[in-house]
C-alpha cells in the first residue's frame, strides 16, 4: 500500500514549546495537523542566548518542511512561568532564569515574523479548547500534573486570568494542612501530594516501612530514583503498595477536581502532563473517588458523569498546539 503524504498548506504557524531543557517546534494549519517536529537543547546561560536557541528552533522547522517563510503567519510560544502576555515579556521563569525578558520584541527582531507569548499552561488550555476536547464547548479547565500540578480555565470559549493573573492555581491550594512540605513553602498543597515527585515520595516512604513490594525490584532497591511511572506500572501488575498510594492520591485529585467543578462550572476537566499519561492506572482511580463524592452529595452528581474529566488526547503535543493555538486565525 502506498502511503500518503500530506503536505502543509499554508497559511501556517509555528507553535513553540518552550521548556528549562529543551525547545519543541512545529508548524501548525488551520486543522490543528502538525507538520515537522524539532526539539532543540533550550541555552539558558544568557536571555540572549535563549532567544537565539529558540529562533534557531523556528528556522530549522521551517526549512525542514521546506515551506515558504511568506506561508508563516506567526509564531506563538508557551512559556513556564509568569509572562504579561499583552507586552510579551516574561516576567520570571525560574527554569530559564528570566527577568522581565522582552520575548515578542527580541524574537520579532530575530525571526521578522509576528510573535505572541503566555504561560505554558494557560496555553495548553487555550489548545486544548480549539484543537481537543473543548471543541464546540464553551468552559474548559485544563490541569496539568508532573513535576509541578497547575490550571488554567477557559470561560465562554476566553481564557480567565483573574485580577492577578493567577486564575487556576490549583497547585498550591492547601488540601491537607499537616501534609508534606511544598516547594512554594506551604504545607499539604496539592501539588506536594499528586505531582510525579510527590506519588513517588509517598510509595518510597511505604517502603522505608518494611512493605512488602515489588517496586523494590523496579527502582532496582534505591528508593530515591523511585518514579510515578514506576508506581503506576507496579499498580498495573496488582502491587499492593502501588495500588494503595495511588488511591490515597487519587482522593486528593478528587478533592480538587470538585474545587475546580464547582468554582468554575466548565463542561469539561481536562488532565495533561506526564502522570495522566499513565492512563487507566492513573484515570480509573481519580474516577473512582470522584463517584463516591458524587454518590454523597447532589451537588456533585449534578455536574459529575464518566465525561466529565478526561485525560488530553493531544498527549506530548499538547504544548506545541496550545502554543499555535495563541496565533492561529482561521
Amino acid at each position: 500500500m502506498t502511503q500518503q503524504i500530506i503536505h502543509a498548506v499554508p497559511p501556517v504557524v509555528v507553535g513553540v514549546d518552550v521548556g528549562g531543557t529543551k525547545i519543541a517546534a512545529s508548524l501548525v494549519d488551520a486543522k490543528g495537523r502538525l507538520f515537522g517536529h524539532i526539539r532543540y537543547p533550550t541555552d539558558i546561560s544568557g536571555p540572549e542566548a535563549t532567544l537565539d536557541s529558540i529562533a534557531y528552533t523556528v528556522n530549522k522547522v521551517i526549512h525542514e518542511v521546506g515551506i515558504s517563510r511568506g506561508d508563516v503567519q506567526a509564531v506563538g510560544l508557551g512559556i513556564p512561568g509568569l509572562v504579561d502576555p499583552y507586552n510579551g515579556i516574561g516576567i520570571a521563569s525560574v527554569n530559564l532564569n528570566w527577568n522581565n525578558v522582552p520575548v515578542k520584541e527580541g524574537l520579532e527582531t530575530r525571526l521578522g515574523f509576528p510573535c505572541s507569548i503566555e504561560n505554558d499552561v494557560k496555553a495548553a488550555a487555550l489548545g486544548e479548547t480549539r484543537y481537543g476536547a473543548g471543541i464546540g464547548k464553551q468552559n474548559l479547565v485544563f490541569m496539568t500534573i508532573g513535576t509541578g500540578v497547575a490550571a488554567a480555565v477557559i470561560l465562554e470559549k476566553k481564557l480567565y486570568r483573574g485580577s492577578n493573573g493567577m486564575a487556576g492555581e490549583i497547585g498550591h491550594t492547601v488540601i491537607e494542612q499537616s501534609g508534606p512540605l511544598c516547594k512554594c513553602g506551604g504545607h499539604g498543597c496539592l501539588e506536594a501530594l499528586v505531582s510525579g515527585p510527590a506519588i513517588a515520595a509517598r510509595a518510597a516512604k511505604k517502603i522505608q516501612s518494611g512493605r512488602p513490594t515489588i517496586l523494590n525490584n523496579i527502582s532496582g532497591k534505591r528508593v530515591k530514583e523511585l518514579t510515578a511511572r514506576a508506581v503506576f506500572s507496579a499498580a498495573a501488575r496488582g502491587d499492593a503498595v502501588a495500588l494503595e498510594t495511588i488511591k490515597e492520591v487519587s482522593q486528593y485529585l478528587a478533592i480538587a477536581i470538585q474545587f475546580m467543578a464547582l468554582a468554575y462550572d466548565p463542561q469539561v476537566i481536562v488532565l495533561g502532563g506526564g502522570v495522566p499519561q499513565a492512563g487507566k492506572p492513573f484515570l480509573d482511580p481519580v474516577l473512582l473517588s470522584l463517584d463516591r463524592l458524587a454518590k454523597e452529595s447532589w451537588v456533585i452528581r449534578k455536574i459529575f458523569t464518566p465525561r466529565f474529566v478526561q485525560v488530553t488526547k493531544l498527549r506530548t503535543d499538547i504544548g506545541v498546539l496550545g502554543a499555535a493555538a495563541l496565533v492561529a486565525t482561521n
